[in-house]
């Protein structure tokens, strides 16, 4: 007990110190179990959504369609089938294209009236239901239109006012909502409802359709169900085609296809760039930590107590930091699973799976990040690090001869990156893991650009506008995570090399030779994880995706532009630290 209070207290006051590096990590792996979990909880939110929506709107387990012109025969012999435990009355529908505020879409229209349905009622979520002369749009529909309660729609040449919105499980959610087309290829389109009288009016001449929507006893056996009762015996000589709940379900999960493998993929990304981020900060903080754990062993603790308190801190945030990012993932996911506003919005607790993905995911941020400087740090000598002796350096005859002639700036970088290659490896996997995410946004929006424009303002703009969304935010939050990790890593360079850097200045290199040479050091490990991250980035993206590949003028600018940015804000703490006279901070290192 007496170890744990030590252990707490110490902690506590750190944090209360150094707030900032806290919170720098509490973000960055926030953030990446964030992503991961809303990739992975999209799944059982566009069923759970789908759900509710189902029980809320006494949604159909069958829903049959027929062009049959009177449809009380096919009505009446599904009423008299076992296993039906309700049946709606018989609904006319017809396609047709509407106009709202200058925009045109296909929609099926259905005549309903002022009392409600045995099976399939739709939900109002503004205004109020159908009424005559007044029209009622589907959700999805309505905001893909952009219309609300009190404007208006024209319909076969009338105009109508909205003056309700509602949503319904009996069809997908926008835009695969128009079910009224009949035979043939269909349009995509979305869901309006009027009185029955008013559909009448609107249709005119053209054909139509009816909807019978029916209630199983046993909805999990509706593929049997219809099998068995869809004969051609049955059908007679109409068209009559059937959907499934189930296929229902699958159509709205089709929303989401590209939105999961970058929210999934890119929280590992972001995992990785969190990884650079702790071992910048456990860099930086080396020889706090080193002296901190001179003290302890001095005192009487042993390595592994030393150990265990120089990573509590981080275990602690680690517990934080996945306890919210568990949170806004399972909070997020039923606005990203329904990018229509078709279906209800509900939230429920992440499954086992997701949590202990989101778990190891920050598990290893934590002990990848500050596991190796905490051993180092327990293992060194009391005596040593209570001196602070300066390190001796590892002379490498071969890199000397071979560095002998390079110009002095890209001498200096050399030396200085063999001198700690582990963490050129680190700022390596942290750029190459923004490229890739980099490269994955560039090929999208080259598909984008190869796609005909006759695809827009229907189900591709739908998922257009979600996806690039989300491959937007979560490349945004690795190119933040990545120039905080090059300012970090930049800063700790030049902290840990500012007496041999000093050293050089007394010789005669002049500030800008000692800034390129840091830089120089940052961006060498960089090159090879941007030409190792563009075919990375390509390759994951034709995994999930098409196999189209952007402009080598854009991936070549993305390149230099990230090149470009690790080199400036390497740059700007490396200035920092060449401001300070080149004796005082040998007197300081001598005193």
């Amino acid at each position: 007990m007496g170890h744990l209070l030590l252990m707490w207290r110490l902690v506590a006051r750190d944090m209360r110190r150094r707030p900032g590096e806290a919170v720098m990590f509490l973000l960055a792996v926030t953030t990446a179990t964030a992503s991961l979990t809303l990739g992975l909880a999209t799944t059982d939110a566009v069923a759970t959504a789908y759900l509710k929506t189902r029980a809320a709107t006494a949604g159909p387990d069958i829903t049959a369609i027929t062009t049959a012109t009177d449809p009380s025969d096919l009505a009446g012999r599904l009423a008299h089938t076992p296993g039906v435990a309700a049946l709606a009355d018989p609904v006319f529908a017809f396609d047709t294209t509407v106009r709202a505020h200058g925009r045109s879409a296909h929609s099926s229209v259905e005549g309903r009236d002022g009392s409600p349905s045995a099976v399939d009622r739709p939900l109002v979520t503004s205004g109020t239901w159908v009424r005559s002369g007044g029209a009622v749009v589907e959700r999805g529909f309505a905001q893909a239109l952009g219309v609300r309660v009190g404007d208006r729609v024209t319909i076969g040449g009338r105009g109508y006012p909205v003056v309700g919105i509602a949503i319904s499980a009996a069809t997908p959610v926008y835009p695969w909502s128009d079910w009224a087309q009949g035979p043939g290829p269909s349009d995509y389109g979305g869901r309006i409802w009027l009185t029955t009288a008013d559909t009448r009016a609107a249709a005119g001449d053209t054909a139509g359709v009816y909807l019978i929507h029916v209630k199983l006893s046993d909805p999990a056996a509706t593929l049997r169900w219809r099998d068995t009762v869809f004969t051609p015996g049955l059908r007679g000589d109409s068209w009559v085609n059937t959907h499934h709940w189930q296929g229902v379900l699958l159509t709205d999960s089709n929303m989401i296809r590209n939105t999961r493998p970058a929210l999934v993929v890119g929280g590992w990304l972001l995992a990785v760039a969190a990884i650079v981020t702790l071992a910048a900060l456990a860099t930086g903080r080396a020889t706090r930590d080193n002296r901190r754990a001179a003290l302890l062993k001095a005192a009487g603790a042993g390595p592994g107590t030393v150990a265990a308190l120089l990573t509590a801190q981080y275990l602690l945030l680690t517990l934080l930091a996945t306890t919210l990012g568990l949170a806004t993932g399972t909070l997020a996911a039923p606005h990203v699973v329904d990018p229509s506003a078709g279906l209800l919005d509900t939230v429920g607790p992440p499954d086992s799976g997701t949590v202990t993905a989101a778990v190891l995911l920050a598990v290893v941020v934590a002990l990848t990040g500050a596991l190796g400087p905490a051993v180092r740090a327990a293992r060194t000598s009391t005596v040593h690090a209570l001196a602070d002796l300066a390190h001796l350096l590892t002379h490498h005859p071969r890199l000397n001869a071979v560095t002998a002639y390079l110009p002095t700036s890209l001498l200096f970088g050399v030396r200085l990156l063999a001198r700690r290659p582990g963490r050129a490896a680190l700022a390596s996997a942290g750029t190459a893991a923004t490229t890739v995410m980099v490269t994955a946004l560039l090929t999208w929006h080259a598909e984008l650009d190869a796609a005909p424009d006759s695809r827009r303002f229907g189900p591709i703009e739908v998922r257009v506008d979600q996806t690039d969304q989300v491959l937007l935010a979560v490349t945004l939050a690795l190119v933040a995570l990545s120039t905080l990790n090059a300012v970090l890593l930049g800063w700790s360079s030049a902290v840990q090399a500012r007496r041999a850097l000093s050293v050089a200045r007394t010789l005669g290199a002049t500030p800008g030779q000692v800034v390129a040479a840091l830089c120089c050091a940052q961006l060498l490990p960089a090159v090879p994880a941007v030409a190792a991250g563009v075919p990375a980035g390509l390759g994951l993206y034709w995994f999930f995706g098409t196999q189209i590949t952007p402009p080598g003028a854009w991936l070549l600018t993305a390149a230099l532009t990230v090149l470009t940015g690790i080199g400036v804000m390497t740059a700007l703490p490396a200035w920092a630290h060449t401001r300070s006279p080149a004796g005082g901070v040998l007197y300081a290192k001598s005193a």
